[in-house]
C-alpha cells in the first residue's frame, strides 16, 4: 500500500476512542494516509493493536443504475473465536441507530453518489484505521451533474461494553467539505484528501470525465 504523507486537521467534537475521562484534541490530525484496495473479495487485515479485521463485500443486483455494493466488517468474537462479530458504524445522525452494514452508491460508475473506502493512518500520532464515506449533495438536480460533496472520516474503535453497542465501532472523527463540484463522489474525496483517484481505486481506473 501506498503512504501518503499528508496531514489533515479536522475540527471534531468527538472523541477518538481514548479511555474515559481524557478527552480527544479538539482538531486531531491524521497523516501518513494509506487508502486500501477492496475488490470484490474479502480483505483481512492485521493492525497493531487491534484483531485480525476482515472486510467483506457484496454486491446488490438490481436490473438498472441503482445496483450498490454492501460491505460487512468484522471481527473475531473474543469468546467464540470460530465467530465473526459485525464491527457497527456510527450514524451520521448521531441519534439514528448504528449501522450493521455500510453501503455505496455507484449509480452508473461513471457519476457516483456515495463511495465507501478504508484506509490506515496516524491519528495523532497513533495508528488506526479509517472509514472514509464521500456523498454527493445533490438535491433535486439529475445524478450527472456536477455538485457538492462531503467527505465522513470515521475511526475504528474499541467500545466498552455498553449496551447495544458492538465489541469495536467506527466512529465519526469529523466531516469535511469537498473544495470541488463534481459529478463523481471519488473525485471529491480526492479534492478534499489530495490523494490521487487512481491511489483510491486502483492504477487502472480511469478517471471519470462529468459529461455536464
Amino acid at each position: 500500500m501506498r503512504r501518503i504523507a499528508l496531514k489533515i486537521l479536522l475540527c471534531s467534537a468527538v472523541t477518538l476512542g481514548f479511555p474515559k475521562g481524557h478527552a480527544a484534541p479538539a482538531t486531531p490530525q491524521i497523516t501518513e494516509i494509506a487508502p486500501i484496495l477492496i475488490g470484490n473479495s474479502p480483505v483481512t487485515l492485521h493492525l497493531r493493536g487491534f484483531p485480525a479485521i476482515t472486510v467483506t463485500p457484496f454486491w446488490r443486483e438490481n436490473g438498472n443504475a441503482w445496483g450498490y455494493h454492501l460491505y460487512a466488517v468484522t471481527v473475531p468474537d473474543a469468546v467464540q473465536p470460530d465467530q465473526a462479530d459485525l464491527v457497527d458504524t456510527q450514524n451520521a445522525n448521531h441519534n439514528g441507530p448504528l449501522l450493521d452494514m455500510l453501503q455505496d452508491s455507484p449509480h452508473t460508475g461513471e457519476d457516483a453518489i456515495q463511495t465507501i473506502h478504508f484506509a490506515t493512518a496516524r491519528v495523532n500520532g497513533q495508528p488506526g484505521l479509517l472509514l472514509f464515506v464521500t456523498t454527493r449533495d445533490m438535491g433535486p438536480h439529475p445524478v450527472p451533474q456536477p455538485g457538492p460533496a462531503h467527505v465522513r472520516i470515521y475511526q475504528l474503535t474499541q467500545e466498552h461494553g455498553e449496551p447495544g453497542t458492538t465489541p469495536f465501532s467506527f466512529r465519526l472523527l469529523s466531516t469535511l467539505t469537498s473544495p470541488v463540484t463534481t459529478c463523481h463522489a471519488d473525485i471529491a474525496l480526492s479534492a478534499a484528501t489530495k490523494i490521487p483517484f487512481a491511489t483510491w481505486n486502483g492504477s487502472t481506473a480511469p478517471v471519470p470525465t462529468c459529461p455536464w
